[in-house]
């Protein structure tokens, strides 16, 4: 936030009212209906870094009625008191076309030392668009306001000057901006001239006032008393009737209204006095047309200079300031009041966590003893626990783990050493060494299922065990017609379930399928698969030679089937028929 700039013209003071609940109003005329960009607020000071006189509750409104019967609100803050800060109020108004921008004041302030005696008060009133400030010098209507002159007039609301002074973001670069000759008398008469290239249309014109580094305490360093702006020898501002108040910090500007002109010139005809001498000193000329400045890197002349490293022609025109890099005023005002709302949410927070701070203080000196006893105890014996719990559930693991390769593997392995003695003996071995070739494929596989058990975590997806059990199926059922299908509609994908579920039925589900490749002779297969309300079901059907139920012996496989769904906690169903084929049915909740 710049410094509060000290200023004569402090902006606009409504009229004075009984009570805070008073509803005051100023509003801007544009002269036309205009689209708007934005709208931006500057509260007034007086000296101060807060605000004097800004509204505690406040709402701006635009409309193309002057009695506002149909209007737009652009910004509604009149539901909670806002804090008296400096910063501008700054809203984006894309898509409004008006001519007129009220602002309402619904809640006032009290006057400083008087209680009962209300006021609102404005530094300025901006209205943009493309750039440009529409407001600028336009017609301000207030049915009730205050006028005392030089400090507050509703004409101070849109005179182009504010307390925050010049939009300009601060550096260390030397550089003051133009000076011209060093008289011995005020009423010499010097002059200089910016030449654009070619004949403009221009918008506004600004004078910024020079502040150097090595008069701190000079505002408006150089800055003729009395002066005219010429556009081609035409005089189109003329102040040299009367002494003008020094600007300050703070810029000059003025409409031109798309006039169109190649030469601007500034003609200072009583100059600013220094120390005991007589200047005129600018920091920088602007003449903007569709919110670009047409000056910048033009070409300078004078009725004579002062050449320095920090003063010389091309500074007038070089898009900075005495004291910094020249912004755009829209720009500048959206970050300002950015900034303001960033604090206000930051000494929200604060004081929120000081307050939570707080309240944890006094939590803990009630609880701190009585907690960190129990916790002593109940950590002590947690950790105990838990460790136990561990060492069981990896030793469960690692012999889970060991069993599988045992039944699985160890068995494959063990017909690979069969039939390779086999074929040791013979001596027409083709056959049996074929068969090691399947049996070594069927280790391979059954190897790369349980690593995928253990490698897919404590609870993976059900689609994962899909996965599985479709590459499980495409190897096993080499040569054999089959499909996996998922039932739509009854298998969120979402779903997990335990690593001990997946196990069991991946175990099962290879089981079944091995038994259909070894001795089912079947032609298809179908499989399918899905899950609803918490419960598993897994179908698998072939149209192989069948078998009777009852003749089958404990050592043909169906034992371990139904053992791994007992394990599941569900259920499972085997109907088959010489001829005919084999069906499986497991339903088995998910756990």
């Amino acid at each position: 936030m710049p410094a509060p700039q000290p200023l004569e013209h402090a902006g606009f003071h409504s009229g004075f009212a009984p009570r805070e609940d008073s509803v005051r109003w100023v509003q801007v005329d544009l002269g036309e209906g205009r689209e708007i960009d934005a709208v931006a607020v500057v509260p007034a000071m007086l000296g101060s870094r807060q605000a004097y006189g800004l509204p505690r509750r406040f709402r701006m409104d635009a409309s193309n009625d002057p009695g506002f019967g149909e209007s737009v609100t652009l910004l509604d803050r009149t539901g909670d008191d806002q804090s008296p800060h400096a910063a501008p109020v700054f809203v984006t108004t894309a898509g409004v076309r008006a001519r007129y921008v009220r602002f309402t004041a619904t809640r006032l302030v009290a006057q400083p030392g008087l209680e009962k005696r209300f006021i609102f008060c404005l530094g300025e009133l901006l209205v943009f668009s493309g750039g440009r400030n529409l407001a600028l010098h336009a017609e301000v209507l207030a049915p009730n306001s205050v006028e005392t002159l030089p400090t507050w007039s509703p004409r101070h609301l849109v005179d182009g000057a504010c307390a925050l002074g010049l939009p300009v973001r601060p550096d260390a670069a030397q550089g003051n901006g133009w000076h011209g000759e060093i008289s011995r008398q005020a009423e010499a008469a010097q002059w200089v001239e910016v030449d654009l290239g070619a004949p403009q249309a221009l918008d506004e014109i600004r004078l910024i006032p020079a502040h150097p580094r090595d008069y701190p305490e000079r505002p408006g360093f150089g800055f003729p008393v009395r002066f005219k702006v010429e556009m081609d020898g035409r005089t189109m501002i003329d102040r040299t009737g009367a002494d003008f108040t020094n600007p300050g910090d703070t810029p000059v500007a003025w409409k031109t209204n798309g006039l169109r002109a190649r030469r601007l010139r500034v003609t200072a005809t009583r100059l600013w006095e220094r120390s005991g001498d007589f200047v005129f000193a600018l920091a920088e000329l602007q003449a903007f047309a569709g919110g670009q400045n047409l000056a910048l890197g033009a070409q300078v002349t004078s009725s004579g200079d002062t050449l320095t490293a920090s003063w010389s022609p091309s500074q007038l025109v070089d898009g900075r300031s005495s004291t910094g890099v020249m912004l755009a005023e829209e720009v500048w005002l959206e970050e300002l009041s950015q900034r303001r709302e960033l604090e206000s949410m930051l000494a929200l927070t604060t004081y929120q966590h000081v307050k939570a701070r707080g309240k944890a203080v006094v939590r803990a000196v009630w609880i701190a003893m009585v907690a960190l006893a129990l916790a002593a105890v109940f950590a002590w014996r947690l950790s105990r626990r838990a460790r136990h719990a561990r060492r069981q559930e990896m030793d469960l693991l690692r012999q889970r783990i060991s069993r599988d390769l045992h039944d699985e593997i160890g068995s494959h392995l063990g017909s690979i050493r069969l039939m390779s003695e086999l074929a040791l003996r013979e001596d027409q071995g083709n056959e049996p060494l074929q068969e090691i070739h399947r049996l070594a494929g069927e280790a391979a596989e059954s190897m790369r299922g349980i690593v995928w058990l253990v490698r897919e975590g404590d609870a993976p997806r059900l689609t994962s065990l899909v996965d599985a059990l479709r590459q499980s199926a495409a190897a096993l059922l080499k040569g054999v017609g089959w499909n996996l299908e998922v039932r739509e509609g009854e298998a969120d994908p979402a779903i997990t379930a335990s690593l001990e579920f997946h196990r069991q039925v991946f175990l099962l589900f290879r089981e079944a399928v091995h038994n259909i490749a070894r001795h089912a002779r079947a032609s298809s297969v179908r499989i399918e698969a899905g899950w609803r309300n918490r419960r598993f079901f897994l179908r698998i059907g072939d149209d192989g030679c069948g078998f009777d139920l009852e003749a089958v012996s404990a050592g043909d496989g169906l034992a371990n089937l139904r053992h791994r769904a007992t394990a599941l906690g569900g259920s499972l169903d085997i109907t088959s028929e010489p001829g005919i084929g084999t069906h499986i049915l497991l339903d088995a909740p998910i756990s």
